[in-house]
């Protein structure tokens, strides 16, 4: 697409130029403080860039514009990001530490110990 882009405005850059190129014709305009003395098709061209420019730059910029809001309505429209749920671990065991002795288990009970 890009090449067909760059073609079309090639081959119009070049039928603008032959155009210019053939037409000879000399003619004056007189803008009151100054006369310019020129080629027809250079008023001609000149005339048309004269209207392209604006209308062109209008364009780009109601473009520009209108991406920007859609850009900015799609962002709006995007659901909000779910939070990750919590994950419960279960505790890891902790080794006895060498410091701590570990409950000493009896075998007899004490109440009848006593008895005997």
């Amino acid at each position: 697409m890009q090449f067909i882009k760059i073609l079309f405005w090639v081959l119009l850059l070049v039928a603008t130029f032959i155009f210019w190129w053939t037409n000879e014709a000399r003619s004056s305009l007189d803008l009151g403080a100054a006369v310019v003395e020129a080629r027809v098709s250079t008023f001609v061209v000149g005339a048309f860039l004269i209207g392209f420019i604006p209308t062109w730059l209008l364009f780009r910029g109601t473009g520009w514009r209108l991406r920007r809001r859609i850009r900015t309505l799609e962002e709006a429209a995007k659901p909000a990001p779910v939070p990750p749920a919590a994950t419960t671990r279960s505790p890891t065991p902790r080794p006895a530490a060498a410091s701590e002795p570990e409950p000493a288990v009896s075998s007899v009970d004490s109440t009848k110990a006593s008895d005997l």
